[in-house]
């Protein structure tokens, strides 16, 4: 990291590209299930606001 005028730079990273995934089965189901959670919780505020309208 460069400290320019008490600034922390992060240096630039490669850019990670996606892999692919099999999602069938339970492994898949799981890691859908989980996502889907992550974005709920996320998100919580947004979908509380949509549903009320």
């Amino acid at each position: 990291m460069d400290k320019k005028y008490g600034i922390e730079i992060n240096q630039k990273r490669d850019k990670v590209r996606p892999v692919p995934m099999d999602l069938s089965g339970k492994d898949g189901q799981r890691v859908v299930m989980a996502a889907a959670k992550r974005v709920m919780t996320t998100h919580a505020e947004v979908i509380k606001a949509l549903a009320k309208r």
